[in-house]
């Protein structure tokens, strides 16, 4: 992305796109752009704590390392779904008005909303924890109440400043966090790769490893799938002939090498101590001046992923019909998270906050993308930037449905919730197939697959009954 950039989205200053269609004369991003978007975006402490998890669950070193790869590999969806805002040039939870209905996808708005705010209070929390470790280090013994409400503003005003600026501003600086973070955490693999108990034995075996692993996986799983409601947001400047080989290669790989990178890391050094906090689990087995870099790289981290996040969170608020600039959303999600950083830190458990939060979004988020991404498809990613808007009846939008709802897109959404809820084993809620299958946790395959499916043949049957709603039917008639 060139520093030229059009007036819509200047370059530090205030983007004045919200959850509109981007003309394609204001596309200046670049696939190199996406790659750095997303290594500084990845670089962060929740891939190296889920990492972590899959050990303390019982699994040997080598079937925690096989949980990484088997649930980092789901990025291969959110490179699949980048295909989709680059060639709408729309939000997700605008365009997906076209499979949910214009009303109806409120709800869906809302939920990533919700989901947006909870993963900045995550990421605020993972910084707050390497901020006050960085402060001890620095002599102040006893940070406390004043040391932890310095180090929430510190991160919240950061990580907000940046997102209320804009997708240039944003684009422009996850190129230094890449690079900056990248080097921080090579250190810290390499300082403390010697120690790394290869042999780590697993506390399980046959029936209950298996199913202990699929419960790793889900909750691994959950870093890619936690972005299928707002990754294709951050290359809607991507123009919209940037071929989908091109594009999902390079969201896969720039995004899901980083995440597998740090999830590994997590796992190998879970086998060798105690990382239930992923930042101070790390000083033992580095040297104090790597740890320290280690901290500042776990802040920076920690914005670089939440200024992608306030972002989006500020374009859903608007897709909920909330009349307010894309900017002054992100302002007020910026005081809502910290609302919820301050309650998760000094009331609220955050390792029990964390596990039941992850737990409850696959079970709306899996299904939710399922519909949409078979939509997309079906539909070869034509939407009508005017007709999503149409929030009124006698607007006339080919995408309003029964009473401004698709009853086929929540049919399916439904069907997909349903079998998540069967088959999930959450810390909160233990579906009934979950217990017959030994504890195992499917959510992470059968939601996808289940809505799909579903979705995929309510449009067959749209198809043949001449619905001008199918997506198939659309998709005819753009080819046409």
């Amino acid at each position: 992305m060139t520093d030229a950039i059009s007036d819509g989205n200047p370059l530090f200053g205030v983007e004045r796109h919200g959850f509109e269609h981007i003309p394609e004369a204001e596309r200046a991003m670049t696939l190199r752009d996406t790659a750095f978007l997303w290594v500084g975006t990845n670089l962060n402490l929740f891939f190296v704590s889920v990492g972590a998890v899959a050990i303390s669950l019982g699994l040997s070193l080598w079937q925690a390392l096989l949980a990484c790869i088997v649930g980092n590999a789901l990025f291969v969806l959110v490179g699949v779904a980048s295909v989709g805002g680059a060639r709408a040039g729309l939000p997700v939870v605008t365009f997906t008005r076209a499979v949910f209905g214009v009303q109806g996808n409120r709800v869906n708005a809302f939920l990533a909303w919700v989901s947006s705010v909870a993963f900045e209070a995550i990421n605020t929390i993972f910084g707050a924890f390497a901020l006050l470790a960085l402060f001890r280090h620095l002599g102040w013994a006893e940070p406390g109440t004043a040391g932890k409400l310095l180090a929430v503003v510190a991160q919240l005003a950061l990580s907000g400043g940046i997102a209320v600026l804009g997708h240039a501003t944003m684009v422009y600086l996850q190129r230094i966090f890449a690079v900056l973070l990248t080097v921080a955490l090579v250190l810290v693999f390499a300082f403390s790769a010697g120690g790394v108990q290869w042999r780590h034995p697993a506390e399980l075996s046959g029936w209950a490893a298996l199913a202990v692993f699929t419960v790793a996986c889900a909750i691994i799983a959950s870093g890619p799938i936690s972005y299928l409601y707002n990754a294709p947001d951050w290359v809607r400047y991507l123009p919209s002939k940037t071929g989908a080989r091109s594009i999902i290669l390079n969201v896969t790989l720039s995004g899901g090498l980083p995440a597998l990178a740090l999830c590994m890391m997590g796992a190998l050094l879970a086998s060798q101590g105690d990382m239930s906090d992923p930042v101070a689990g790390v000083e033992p087995f580095v040297p104090t001046w790597v740890f320290l870099i280690y901290v500042i790289a776990a802040v920076g981290g920690s914005v670089a992923n939440n200024v992608v996040t306030y972002y989006s969170s500020g374009l859903a608020m608007q897709s909920v019909g909330i009349p307010m600039h894309r900017y002054a959303a992100t302002a007020v999600d910026t005081v809502i998270s910290t609302a919820i950083v301050l309650y998760v830190l000094f009331v609220q458990d955050f390792t029990t906050a964390l596990n039941d939060f992850v737990a409850l979004m696959i079970v709306w988020l899996a299904p939710f993308a399922g519909v949409w991404l078979t939509d997309g498809i079906l539909r070869r990613w034509h939407y009508d930037p005017v007709a999503v808007h149409a929030v009124k009846r006698h607007q006339g939008s080919v995408y309003w449905g029964w009473n401004g709802v698709n009853l086929r897109g929540f049919s399916a959404l439904l069907a997909g919730v349903a079998a998540c809820l069967l088959t999930i084993n959450a810390p909160v809620y233990q579906g009934p197939i979950s217990r017959l299958l030994n504890g195992a946790d499917l959510t992470w395959i059968v939601g996808f697959v289940v809505s799909g499916l579903t979705y995929w043949g309510l449009s067959r049957i749209a198809d043949r009954a001449g619905d001008a709603e199918s997506p198939l039917l659309a998709a005819a008639e753009n080819r046409s």
